[in-house]
């Protein structure tokens, strides 16, 4: 759960840069080194490595609420100075330069107690984690609210499928929202936060909607 990651707009610039390695190799994994610029010596050794992917836009402002960043790593500063030494400890996808750096979430607390929002909250999902349109039980899914929105780690939040026009002898109706099923919010940035898909009676889409229970 501390994979996600949202990269928001204002950590995209200056944001600490992978920008060579030893005997110049083009890709790089686990065991390898790197060199980085812009790494500050005050947020601890545990990095993430990541690339910008798809831009995260409100559906109901056209506001870009951050980038959906690609996890590729995790790396160790091993000395710190103008140019820092990292060790990578550990590559999921091939890591070259120009490559980002954002601090670790490991050991941040990850004990969440579930429970509704005191307030009203109504949000859609804008991505579904691995790049794909639909969902189901265990996706994790990206929500165009947080915390400036009241979102917390541990919200519990009902899935709603959007309302529907029937027309019927000539006439429209607009059908109630289906409650379909429950997700769990574990990690909320200043405007958007993921959650855990719990339990779920139909396919999760984009665009659906979850509200305080």
């Amino acid at each position: 759960l501390s994979k996600p990651l949202v990269i928001e707009n204002e950590a995209i610039d200056g944001a600490p840069t992978l920008i060579g390695s030893i005997e110049q190799r083009t890709l790089l994994s686990f065991g390898d080194t790197a060199f980085a610029t812009g790494m500050p010596d005050n947020k601890g050794p545990l990095w993430q490595l990541y690339r910008p992917g798809k831009a995260l836009i409100d559906p109901d402002t056209d506001e870009t609420l951050g980038y959906e960043a690609i996890y590729l790593g995790d790396a160790s500063i091993q000395k710190h100075d103008a140019v820092t030494t990292l060790k990578i400890t550990k590559s999921v996808l091939d890591i070259q330069k120009g490559d980002n750096f954002i601090q670790s979430s490991a050991g941040s607390n990850n004990n969440y107690i579930p429970r509704s929002p005191s307030i009203k909250i109504r949000a859609k999902i804008i991505s579904i984690y691995g790049g794909v349109d639909q969902g189901g039980q265990n996706s994790v899914i990206t929500l165009n609210k947080g915390r400036r929105d009241g979102l917390e780690n541990g919200h519990v939040l009902a899935l709603y499928k959007e309302s529907e026009i029937s027309k019927f002898k000539g006439d429209s109706y607009t059908l109630p929202s289906l409650r379909y099923g429950l997700v769990f919010v574990f990690r909320t940035f200043d405007k958007v936060s993921y959650a855990l898909v719990m339990q779920v009676q139909r396919t999760v889409q984009l665009l659906d909607s979850v509200e305080t229970p």
